[in-house]
């Protein structure tokens, strides 16, 4: 019965897209499980805080540095000013980091506008 799914090329996107949602969500319903039995400053869950912020972090450099797709197209430069401004929105408005998103893709929607027209 999978092999007659999986050869059925228009099911493949939806097939893709339940596997990957149930990866996701399976993780997701045991930390709500075990968020519990964690204390908050234990050593434990601070390790986890800092892998989050490692791959965050690495997931974003991959982004500046090595782009593919669209993102190929565009200058070095573009992304790091756009990145490096946003981040600094982000720092001057600590209660708000939604403003610091904003900024850095207005930023870089505003670069991107400047080399094509100007």
């Amino acid at each position: 019965m999978l092999e007659n799914l999986l050869t059925k090329q228009y099911l493949m996107p939806w097939i893709l897209l339940f596997t990957a949602a149930l990866g996701i969500f399976i993780w997701r319903f045991l930390g709500v499980v075990l968020s519990n039995k964690i204390e908050k400053d234990s050593n434990f869950s601070k390790w986890i805080n800092a892998v989050a912020y490692a791959m965050t972090t690495g997931l974003m450099l991959r982004i500046i540095f090595f782009p593919t797709g669209a993102l190929a197209s565009t200058e070095l430069f573009e992304r790091l000013l756009a990145f490096i401004i946003g981040i600094l929105a982000f720092l001057c408005f600590p209660k708000k980091p939604i403003l610091g998103l904003i900024i850095g893709i207005i930023t870089f929607a505003a670069l991107i506008f400047y080399k094509l027209y100007f």
